[in-house]
């Protein structure tokens, strides 16, 4: 694929999402037993920034890295370029309904950073028709207004943690 209104009608949930005015306007509606649900932004910030891999795997590392994606997956300049100059959809215009202050520190908002990497990797699954699958279940905890923010355990067997802002 190599046109941007190619993908956005390929992509048309996300697209939808990304053009929602309202973000986390209520609790996670997913399932609680698939996934570790917490309400806490501070523990929140602690699985998605901390790389120490002490007391679970490194959410970059479980979602973002090489191993996830096949060889020949594709990563277009055209989508970065086109999120880029749309601002992501004005994501950062959105009410997140005090979920961004939750996650905001010394003036930078990690919600919205991660929701930004997050959704450019979601359009590149859709342009290469294929979701790893944690990246299907990220794209599932959006749709159910969570924030998947970490991983709670080792990659073989540990949880997807998602945010739910109650």
């Amino acid at each position: 694929m190599e046109n941007w209104n190619e993908l956005l009608i390929k992509a048309q949930p996300l697209i939808d999402f990304l053009q929602r005015r309202d973000y986390f306007d209520r609790a996670y509606s997913g399932d609680r037993n698939e996934s570790l649900v917490i309400a806490d932004a501070s523990l929140g910030i602690e699985y998605a920034a901390d790389d120490s891999f002490d007391k679970f795997d490194e959410w970059q590392t479980v979602s973002d890295s090489p191993s996830v994606f096949p060889d020949d997956f594709e990563w277009e300049r055209w989508i970065d370029y086109n999120l880029q100059k749309n601002n992501y959809f004005d994501l950062s215009e959105k009410n997140f309904h005090g979920t961004d202050s939750k996650w905001t520190d010394e003036g930078a908002c990690l919600l919205v950073e991660l929701m930004h990497r997050d959704m450019r990797i979601l359009l590149h699954c859709y342009a290469n028709d294929h979701f790893p699958e944690i990246w299907k279940k990220i794209r599932d905890v959006y749709f159910l207004d969570g924030f998947p923010c970490g991983w709670d355990g080792r990659i073989s067997s540990g949880k997807l943690v998602v945010f739910s802002n109650e």
